[in-house]
């Protein structure tokens, strides 16, 4: 459980209700905290958010090399299958280092649902259960966002962004989080985003980056990342992926077998 929980963290640590595609966000704020810099002459705020990679797909399915430190410096290695139908669902099966499944996960709209193969147990809840162990609002899409490489919290109406050795860097400020997005060029690659709660007394803030890009269409797919985040505890996560497809046919088995013990806390 402890391997799959990571990887649904690190999928949802950073989620809310102010991403790009999201059509309903509170009005832009009258006047914001953020440094607002100028905006660069040569190019709109919103033609570079239009030229910014964004990948969109039906299905997508991937095989992952993932680590993960602990705060203590111990490092674990594990394997992930990840299955994605975009809006609907994301499947997980995380294998230990005999090749052995221990856990798998199945997230919806609605409810997670995770087995324990090693302890013989299993957890069904609403989505509020993720909601309510990290304490941030979420919802299915930014976690496949997040999955997927695509930038996340950027508010159209509350962002700006400068040249810097010809790389766009951008700053935008959502409900929740300032982000400092770095974009390379070309092709308005995501290759750093720092994240940081408006609300400096919650102590949250992570660090990403995207690299080893490859064509996937007109689009680039990242094939690794590094995820660290600060908040009630230290995650540092390296993925990356061994093999992917988008559009292809996915299969998502989950049942519960006979003789697992519901677990209710």
């Amino acid at each position: 459980m402890k391997y799959l929980s990571i990887i649904i963290v690190t999928a949802i640590i950073f989620t809310s209700c102010s991403t790009t595609r999201k059509t309903q966000r509170p009005a832009p704020p009258a006047e914001t905290e953020l440094a607002q810099p100028k905006p660069d002459s040569l190019e709109t705020m919103s033609s570079v958010l239009t030229k910014m990679n964004h990948l969109d797909y039906n299905t997508f399915s991937g095989k992952i090399d993932a680590s993960y430190k602990d705060n203590k410096g111990k490092d674990y290695n594990f394997d992930v299958k990840l299955n994605m139908k975009k809006d609907e669902l994301i499947w997980l099966s995380v294998t230990g280092p005999l090749g052995i499944e221990v856990a798998r996960g199945l997230i919806t709209k609605d409810s997670v649902k995770i087995l324990n193969k090693l302890e013989k147990t299993y957890i069904t809840r609403s989505i509020s259960y993720l909601q309510d162990q990290l304490g941030l609002p979420l919802d299915l899409a930014t976690m496949q966002d997040l999955l997927i490489g695509n930038p996340l919290f950027i508010d159209k109406y509350n962002s700006s962004y400068v040249l810097n050795e010809g790389q766009p860097t951008i700053t935008s400020q959502t409900r929740y989080f300032k982000n400092i997005l770095v974009l390379m060029m070309p092709g308005y690659l995501p290759a750093t985003s720092m994240l940081e709660d408006v609300d400096a007394a919650r102590n949250r803030s992570a660090a990403l980056t995207y690299s080893d890009y490859k064509p996937q269409g007109d689009k680039q797919f990242s094939q690794t990342r590094t995820i660290k985040v600060n908040y009630k505890t230290n995650i540092d996560i390296g993925i990356r992926y061994k093999s992917y497809t988008f559009n292809g046919t996915i299969s998502n088995p989950f049942s519960v077998p006979s003789g697992y013990k519901r677990q209710v806390k």
